[in-house]
């Protein structure tokens, strides 16, 4: 054995024992990203495909320990041949061996070359750079000792420029060729193609029945400029792959369902599942506000009753040049100003929300709530409507006699917090003149004028 094969297995074995260390140390555990979702099909094989061969490969001691023992075996029957005359058959069995470790640990970082070569961006997919060392830095070590175990049983110069002259290895290469190309023509579907505009159901992704068709799957996939440069043909053989593979794979249901009738039936019955919940929250809410309906002491002129969720309250505001825009809030409740009345609501709970409009001051009632406030309001145009600023209005108008000067008396109660209940708000409205603002828990006093 030449000194030039000694300081290549030299270099082979140190690698192997490296890696083989680096995995007994390592820290146990794993690795948890949201990567991009574009067309990875490396990614897709490695996490899946290579498992069968990591599952084997943890069964067999032989191919473990970062590839050290198959390559200490491959030195051995190097040298044993070496020593007893036998160098060809040496050479083959060390061959053999680097080829298993070069197989079993080289298949993640060639998978992550495809990737990169159809699209950069599939570095988020890998995790970016913490993921790629995740995935692929254990194989480092056990690749580069079995590149150096091929050099260190590399023929002579010679020697290889006779093989590779010969006949037979000619005709081999052929072969190879042959296959080769064969193997790639499907990859002719991965040519370029066009983008085709798209005509997407705006409430797509609050339906509550899975879309079917390839525009709508499409559609889906392409919400949040997803996949902006990969044509619709890819895009459809893409998620047809998948779904072949449908549930082992890496795409939601919801994103499979438009093609994929396995994927589109679970993803039915997560909808389902959801507006069932939903639907007895909200009877379990609507039962806690009727159990605390309020029941006017005196006639009122319009009563109205929601229940709803807005996550920084209620707000009126009449659109005229005389509304203010920022009106003093009072006890972290209520403030208002010249066409303009928020009210504060707590985030995250629903709201119980009762208004009642009068035509003469109603009488106080403070028991049971946990704060009542009393402000003036002017109303610039005569439309006094509470509502979520972002949605629509679902309340009456509260300016019961047009136009003018009014009294807002806000009742609120505290939801229960640990156990999630609505909070109760209700807020009475009548004619009156005045601006002074009236803690109702702490006097009983007149609120302003009539």
């Amino acid at each position: 054995m030449s000194w030039r094969s000694r300081l290549w297995w030299a270099a082979a074995l140190a690698l192997s024992v490296a890696g083989a260390a680096y995995v007994a140390a390592g820290p146990a555990g794993g690795f948890a990203f949201f990567g991009y979702g574009g067309f990875c099909p490396g990614r897709e094989f490695y996490l899946f495909e290579l498992s069968r061969v990591w599952s084997v490969a943890f069964a067999v001691p032989l191919l473990g320990y970062a590839g050290a023992p198959l390559l200490v075996l491959g030195f051995a029957a190097c040298w044993l041949g070496t020593r007893r005359g036998r160098p060809g058959l040496g050479r083959v069995l060390a061959r053999v061996m680097a080829t298993v470790v070069l197989v079993v640990y080289g298949t993640g970082p060639l998978a992550f070359a495809v990737d990169l070569a159809i699209d950069r961006a599939c570095t988020g997919a890998w995790g970016g750079l913490a993921g790629l060392w995740f995935f692929l830095g254990p194989a480092l070590a056990p690749v580069l000792a079995a590149l150096c175990a091929f050099t260190a049983v590399r023929l002579p110069r010679h020697r290889l420029r006779r093989l590779v002259s010969g006949r037979r290895f000619r005709r081999g290469a052929a072969v190879v060729l042959g296959v080769a190309l064969l193997g790639l023509a499907p990859a002719a579907d991965l040519a370029s193609g066009p983008i085709r505009p798209l005509v997407c159901e705006p409430a797509y992704p609050y339906a509550k029945t899975v879309p079917t068709g390839e525009n709508a799957f499409l559609c889906g996939a392409r919400q949040g400029a997803q996949y902006p440069t990969l044509p619709d043909h890819r895009l459809l053989a893409f998620g047809r792959e998948q779904c072949a593979r449908y549930p082992g794979t890496t795409v939601h249901a919801a994103f499979l369902a438009p093609i994929c009738p396995p994927a589109a039936a679970d993803w039915q019955r997560e909808i389902d599942a959801e507006e069932a919940e939903y639907a007895r929250e909200e009877a379990e809410s609507q039962a806690e506000c009727d159990r605390f309906r309020h029941k006017p002491l005196i006639k009122p002129v319009r009563v109205a009753r929601i229940l709803e969720f807005s996550e920084i309250g209620l707000e009126a505001y009449e659109d005229h040049e005389d509304s203010e825009d920022d009106p003093v809030m009072h006890h972290d409740l209520v403030g208002s100003a010249t066409g303009v009345l928020r009210i504060d609501l707590a985030a995250d709970y629903e709201q119980c929300v009762t208004t009642e409009t009068y035509r003469r001051r109603p009488p106080v009632e403070v028991k049971g709530w946990d704060k009542v406030i009393e402000v003036g309001y002017l109303s610039p145009t005569g439309d006094f409507t509470l509502r979520d600023p972002f949605d629509s209005p679902e309340l009456p108008n509260l300016a019961v006699a047009g136009r003018g000067h009014y009294r807002v008396r806000v009742h609120y109660r505290e939801p229960d917090w640990e156990a999630w209940t609505p909070q109760h708000l209700l807020v009475m409205v009548y004619p009156g003149r005045g601006d002074e603002v009236i803690d109702l828990k702490r006097t009983r006093r007149p609120a302003g004028g009539r």
